[in-house]
């Protein structure tokens, strides 16, 4: 398609009167039988289309006796054009952002039961998140090993060779049992606290925030921006608390 008509329709002027416009622009001042033979037009798309292009203010009329001419005018009328469409358009691209945003926010909650869905939700930890990224988990598990278990075959390689970095906040006793790990930073809970042992683990990792209920084998993960920020700022305070103390 000539790049001029394309532009013209981007405009919301149709292709026939794009093509009268520039066809006055080629020739100059022509009679409407002269625009017809040349464009192909009959005589009442030309009545229609002209005096179109002379509300657009890229056609003059001159009249001379019952003859009547019509002649291009400067195309800079068609950068004003531009402006117009571009004004109209901010509103309805803001509109839809606003649309985007809102989007954005809506929540999506899965809950699932069984050791498939725990070991899922370790996967998608894994998965989803991009290389280099970091996650942070609260784990109150009685058992570690047990918990270990629910983990897939490929977990720990997977989470290597994409260098994941974890904070992590844990009780002493499970603490004790962990290998100290350059990726893994580790704020440990101390003995005696009440209210953390209740054999669950909580992992915020990118738009996602994944509860695990290892004594009744069930994994509820919510994924939202707002909530997984927020659940992430939760953790690093209480993470610097403890460091701190």
């Amino acid at each position: 398609m000539n790049k001029f008509i394309l532009l013209f329709e981007r405009l919301g002027i149709p292709e026939k009167t794009a093509r009268t416009y520039l066809d006055l622009l080629e020739h100059g001042t022509s009679s409407i039988a002269e625009i017809c033979l040349r464009t192909g037009l009959h005589r009442p798309e030309a009545y229609r289309i002209l005096p179109h292009l002379m509300e657009l203010g890229l056609v003059k009329e001159t009249v001379r006796g019952k003859r009547k001419s019509y002649w291009a005018l400067s195309p800079d009328r068609i950068e004003s054009l531009v402006r117009d469409f571009e004004s109209r358009c901010a509103p309805l691209v803001s509109e839809l952002r606003e649309k985007f945003e809102r989007l954005e926010k809506n929540v999506s909650v899965s809950y699932r039961e069984w050791r498939p869905a725990i070991t899922a939700t370790f996967g998608d930890i894994v998965d989803s998140l991009p290389k280099g990224s970091v996650f942070y988990r609260v784990s109150a598990e009685s058992d570690v090993e047990r918990a270990n278990s629910y983990l897939p075959k490929d977990y720990r390689e997977k989470r290597d060779r994409k260098s994941l970095e974890r904070y992590v906040i844990m009780s002493a006793k499970t603490a004790a049992s962990k290998t100290p790990r350059l990726e893994r930073e580790l704020a440990v809970v101390p003995e005696g606290t009440d209210g953390f042992d209740q054999d669950v683990s909580m992992t915020v990792y990118g738009d996602k925030v994944a509860f695990i209920d290892f004594a009744n084998e069930s994994s509820i993960v919510i994924e939202n921006p707002l909530i997984a920020e927020f659940q992430k700022q939760l953790f690093l305070l209480a993470y610097r608390n403890l460091k701190n103390r």
